[in-house]
């Protein structure tokens, strides 16, 4: 229920920023309490995989975190909903989207990864047909 880029419908008859959301989300998510809410976040992170193994979260080149963007709704219905029409594009700043409620927080994340991997390929091929040598 995006109005623009901004502003978003919290509910049927209060409109929020997406500064206010975000404040919101922080103070909410995970408390346990009710009335339930449940918000999509679209961000610009990667989980980078190095070599060894080790992972680490970075944000995407040009984007920073304040291109998230979060999305509430009052059932996870719509939010799912909702979720599902999200495509992961590291061309458009959305490398992962998350749904987070009040009562559990994380319920569904997706997030692309970033793989580092040392691959070693022929760069030159060299083969003299000497007449003295057979093949």
């Amino acid at each position: 229920m995006v109005n623009g880029n901004k502003i978003v419908i919290y509910s049927k008859n209060k409109f929020m920023t997406q500064s206010e959301i975000k404040t919101l989300a922080s103070e909410i998510i995970g408390d346990g309490q009710l009335p339930n809410k449940f918000f999509v976040t679209t961000s610009p992170f990667v989980i980078n995989v190095g070599e060894d193994g080790d992972r680490e979260f970075e944000e995407l080149e040009g984007y920073t975190q304040d291109d998230s963007v979060t999305v509430v709704f009052d059932s996870y219905k719509e939010a799912s909903d909702y979720f599902d029409t999200i495509g992961l594009d590291v061309s458009n700043g959305v490398s992962s989207v998350s749904i987070e409620d009040r009562l559990c927080g994380i319920l569904k994340e997706y997030i692309l990864e970033k793989v580092i991997k040392v691959d070693y390929v022929l760069s030159s091929y060299l083969d003299f047909n000497l007449p003295e040598y057979e093949k």
